[in-house]
């Protein structure tokens, strides 16, 4: 019949391997969305974290063009990503210049909370930024299960129409619904 006996020996454990691949690709894909919503929950406070920072930071360095570019230049950009760096960046701004701020009442606290949210968020963005990415290891190990069982289903499906190419009623099993829809 031209299909190899081992094809048929290893059917069963190809449908496995794609099962568990397929399993372990959609709890990647789950956890992915959760981590997107976890940061559309969290990024707005975030947000406005930063900008209070920021506006503290513009009122204790007006006198200091020096430290005011710098704060200009954390300001810059408006991607997520950048949300983690900034907070990073006006922590370790603020922190070193400490009697500034201190002089115009800010609550050191605050620093500490962005230093701590733009580690937290990263982690977080990363994840959920995860799920944009199509060349994902899971998806990469998915499609290869894929690709292997329909090595040998193709050839059995090939082999059947060669068979049974008289026997329309049996034809019709070894036919793809799927490429017939097409």
């Amino acid at each position: 019949m031209g299909v190899p006996e081992a094809y048929f020996d290893e059917m069963e454990t190809r449908i496995g391997v794609l099962r568990y691949a397929q399993s372990v690709w959609n709890k990647d894909q789950y956890t992915k969305e959760e981590a997107q919503q976890e940061w559309d929950e969290l990024s707005p406070k975030a947000y406005d974290l930063k900008n209070e920072i920021e506006h503290s930071l513009r009122f204790a360095f007006r006198k200091r063009p020096d430290l005011l570019r710098k704060v200009q230049g954390i300001e810059e950009g408006t991607s997520n990503a950048d949300l983690v760096q900034d907070l990073s960046d006006l922590a370790t701004l603020g922190n070193a210049n400490l009697p500034l701020l201190t002089a115009v009442n800010f609550d050191e606290a605050k620093l500490d909370q962005a230093a701590n949210e733009a580690s937290d968020l990263s982690v977080l963005l990363a994840r959920a930024n995860g799920e944009r990415k199509e060349q994902s290891s899971p998806k990469i190990t998915r499609d290869k299960a894929y690709t292997y069982l329909k090595e040998v289903v193709d050839e059995i499906y090939e082999a059947g129409k060669y068979v049974f190419w008289k026997d329309e009623a049996r034809k019709r099993g070894y036919l793809s619904r799927y490429l017939n829809r097409q």
